[in-house]
């Protein structure tokens, strides 16, 4: 992983091209098959961090445009290099509510904070229970493709220009909450976030937030899941395969019931 990881480092940009692509995939295959260890430092493990948060960025402001000109979006979407990755993440955060005892429905309504340019989580989220989605992001270009790509798509959804940590969401409004692995960079930031939009669930509503575990650490944030404090820690998962992401989910701690259930 060692070559891998100077690759990536030594990169001249971070804009989708052959060069980039291999660099990261390399990466991330090597990442998957190291499992539980991690063998780099601190400053090792940042500097990879931020530009795989670059990369990340870079790829999606790319795909994302490109969506929202196409003659048929949906399948120009479907072509994303990691859209079937996004999908099966969807599908096994749902089940994990679904576990934790709520089943996301037409009715029911969520919100991404860190939704990004391309925001596939909030789209198979939406694609697989028809809940309605409230995109959240503190930059403005992400907001801006976010909402040209919904509407290329014909769907219906709310967009937010907004910091996490103070967003003014409306009290007791959402059935699940999803925090972003690149929605804050530290535990203390993850847990400004949970503080500032925890009100805004509704009774013993979901917060699901991810982040990553062992190797995977090289490309995301990652923290404690009881570390959190102020909900109740339900169901805690991490992936061995090509799922990158750590899921967590948490209630929030209300004795009212008056999540919407479906």
């Amino acid at each position: 992983m060692k070559q891998a990881i100077k690759s990536v480092l030594a990169l001249p940009h971070l804009q989708p091209c052959p060069e980039v692509n291999c660099a990261f995939s390399t990466l991330v295959s090597q990442v998957v098959a190291s499992g539980d260890e991690l063998p780099w430092d601190a400053p090792v493990v940042c500097a990879v961090q931020r530009r795989c948060a670059a990369a990340e960025s870079a790829l999606e402001l790319h795909w994302s445009a490109q969506v929202a000109v196409a003659a048929d979006p949906r399948a120009t979407l479907d072509s994303f290099p990691y859209a079937d990755n996004y999908q099966e993440l969807a599908r096994r955060e749902l089940a994990l509510l679904a576990k934790s005892g709520l089943q996301l429905c037409r009715v029911s309504r969520a919100a991404v904070i860190g939704s990004g340019p391309l925001p596939l989580t909030a789209w198979w989220m939406h694609q697989l229970t028809g809940a309605h989605v409230t995109h959240i992001d503190m930059s403005a270009a992400a907001i801006d493709h976010a909402t040209r790509l919904a509407q290329a798509l014909n769907w219906f959804c709310d967009a937010v220009l907004a910091d996490g940590r103070d967003s003014g969401l409306p009290a007791d409004t959402f059935d699940v909450i999803y925090v972003a692995g690149l929605a804050g960079q530290t535990l203390a930031e993850k847990q400004e976030i949970v503080d500032a939009v925890r009100p805004a669930l509704r009774r013993n509503g979901r917060l699901v937030l991810r982040s990553a575990h062992g190797a995977r650490e090289l490309l995301y944030p990652a923290f404690a899941a009881e570390a959190i404090t102020g909900v109740r820690l339900l169901q805690e998962y991490h992936p061995t395969d090509e799922v990158i992401n750590s899921v967590f989910v948490y209630e929030r701690s209300d004795e009212d019931n008056g999540a919407v259930l479906c």
